[in-house]
């Protein structure tokens, strides 16, 4: 593939998904600043955001104490995620999950997978496995049929015990 095929094929998420990557944003200086926004550094060491959708927020908390602290702390995230220029388009929907708190790892999609080598059949692998075919099948799709099975023995190797 060439320089300019590859080109062809690379998107701009934020031109794609603008509302996506803005929240994204926002959600990133949230979990960079968590402990600053919620004026309790003991909630922050026990909680920490994941997720922010369309209509919800969701944070990770280890213990019940700071579920309920979080719960009760509805309207001050509303607010914290205003001043970060984020407006729901409803009711700001609090997902309050339990586990310990975790940062969400970063995964690097590969924009270009590797292509399987070209497969090479010959004349000759051919014409042995056209042999035995029935007499009434036409020869073309005898030698369609064959071409087929020689490539799926030689691509997918491991299937075939």
């Amino acid at each position: 593939m060439t320089d300019d095929e590859e080109q062809k094929f690379s998107f701009n998420a934020e031109r794609l998904f603008p509302e996506a990557a803005r929240r994204v944003k926002i959600l990133e200086e949230l979990k960079e600043s968590w402990g600053e926004y919620i004026h309790n550094p003991a909630l922050a060491r026990h909680s920490y955001p994941y997720n922010l959708g369309v209509n919800e927020i969701s944070i990770s908390v280890d213990d019940e104490q700071s579920k309920a602290m979080l719960t009760r702390m509805r309207g001050n995230i509303s607010r914290i995620l205003k001043r970060l220029d984020y407006t729901p388009r409803g009711e700001l929907k609090l997902n309050i999950t339990m586990g310990e708190p975790f940062k969400v790892k970063e995964v690097e999609i590969d924009a270009s997978p590797a292509r399987p080598a070209k497969v090479e059949i010959t004349d000759e692998e051919l014409n042995e496995a056209m042999k035995g075919a029935p007499e009434d099948l036409p020869e073309d799709i005898n030698r369609a049929i064959s071409h087929l099975k020689i490539f799926l023995e030689k691509r997918f190797p491991q299937n075939n015990v």
